[in-house]
């Protein structure tokens, strides 16, 4: 009878312990397939692996107010479902669907900054790209009615100082003008540069470039404090790939200058470095007298700022003038070991046929050349002619003759100058001495 009552009292404990030991069983199971489970259901997950960043950000098209951003997705961009634009660091578009996009309402001539990033469905954003750089162009240049509205000077005008942005320049062997004094400026757009042409001749400029030759006496050269007057202001702007000139004529209150296309003569009177009273009938060029010099087989361009003409150290810096501008970052491509010098041949201590052929290279080669205005002698002076070819031997009178005329269709040159240049003319006479 013991035996029979164990029996059952032991069964019942052990059916007892088995289901607990199958709700723990079944509990454990329970909670492997809940973790097992997550990675076929994306909502039981939080997604934070942020996509790849974006490659090779460039910019194409630019405009006075817009431009176009273009990208690279990474090959391994799985999940991406768009883009977001950064403009100078902050957050300007979002959701953008391709890998190019249009800016639009820049300002004109600014500079911008540019990245972009990439997003996924869950919100993640990828680092930042490459930043881009750019400059929007500027307006195309017109000539204004006024001097003081071209942007050249600030300040009271008749200081002539420079106004922000306009580097002033100087050449090595100048252009005679009736001993008239130059100043001479560039202004490039921001953020462009003259780029090297492969040359000593002139840089590749950048649509609206300005150039500005201000021309002037002092009043008294044995003190140059004692005042000035202020001629004219020639100006070439550059459009849509052309060269365009223009002058401005000052008044006599020296206040402003005023733009205008016909010419005419101006009495000068001044005291020159020796103290010898000076009368001089200046003459203002008529717009179309600039294409005389400023033109080869129809096409205009300036003269002065050649590289070969700027390799030197100027008066308003200790440093190379090439060199200056490479470190103002206005010219790219060139420094001054890689370019050759016009001698300046006021420079007595030099070779006296390196003197006589800069001379004629500055003042004459513009229209003795081939495409120049005067075809109809066979002349080649340039300096990179080599000298039998410049015919500058066989015309040695004539040279000799001309450039001691005062005879308007006969002197040489025939425009930019009413007087004989005297100290030139005795170089001359000792160089075309030295040829024979």
């Amino acid at each position: 009878m013991m035996f029979s009552w164990y029996f059952p009292i032991f069964t019942i404990k052990t059916v007892l312990n088995m289901k607990n030991i199958y709700s723990y069983f079944a509990l454990f199971l329970l909670m492997i397939l809940s973790s097992c489970g997550s990675d076929d259901d994306p909502a039981a997950v939080t997604d934070t692996q942020n996509p790849t960043i974006p490659l090779n950000l460039v910019v194409s098209n630019i405009t006075e107010t817009g431009a176009t951003l273009s990208w690279e997705a990474a090959s391994d961009n799985v999940g991406v479902t768009g883009y977001q634009l950064y403009e100078n660091g902050i957050l300007s578009e979002t959701g953008i669907p391709g890998t190019s996009f249009s800016v639009s309402a820049l300002m004109v001539e600014t500079e911008y900054d540019f990245r972009v990033t990439a997003i996924d469905a869950a919100g993640n954003e990828s680092n930042m790209s490459n930043t881009n750089s750019f400059f929007t162009l500027s307006t195309a240049l017109v000539f204004e009615n006024n001097l003081s509205n071209m942007g050249v000077f600030t300040s009271a005008l008749s200081n002539l100082t420079p106004a922000a942005g306009v580097q002033l320049y100087e050449i090595n062997s100048t252009l005679f003008t009736d001993y008239a004094k130059k100043q001479r400026l560039v202004r490039l757009p921001n953020g462009q540069k003259m780029e090297y042409n492969n040359n000593n001749l002139l840089p590749k400029f950048p649509d609206n470039t300005l150039i500005a030759k201000t021309f002037y006496y002092n009043l008294d050269e044995t003190n140059p404090s004692s005042g000035q007057k202020i001629i004219e202001t020639r100006v070439f702007i550059k459009v849509d790939g052309v060269w365009i000139p223009g002058n401005y004529v000052w008044n006599e209150t020296q206040t402003e200058a005023t733009y205008r296309e016909t010419g005419s003569i101006e009495n000068i009177d001044y005291t020159d470095i020796n103290g010898t009273a000076r009368n001089i009938n200046y003459v203002i060029p008529a717009k179309d007298d600039c294409f005389t010099c400023h033109n080869n087989n129809s096409e205009t361009f300036p003269i002065g700022m050649k590289l070969r003409s700027m390799n030197f150290t100027p008066s308003y810096t200790n440093q190379n003038q090439l060199d200056h501008f490479g470190t103002l970052g206005i010219l790219d491509g060139v420094t001054s070991s890689n370019i050759s010098l016009l001698p300046d041949w006021t420079d007595a201590s030099l070779d006296i046929l390196d003197r006589g052929r800069a001379y004629i290279d500055i003042n004459c080669a513009h229209c003795h050349q081939p495409g120049g205005e005067v075809i109809n002698f066979d002349l080649d002076f340039r300096l990179e002619t080599i000298f039998e070819d410049t015919g500058i031997y066989v015309n040695r009178g004539e040279i000799e003759v001309r450039t001691q005329s005062n005879l308007t269709t006969y002197r040489m040159p025939q425009i930019g100058r009413s007087i004989v240049h005297e100290e030139a003319v005795t170089m001359l006479l000792e160089y075309l001495e030295a040829i024979e």
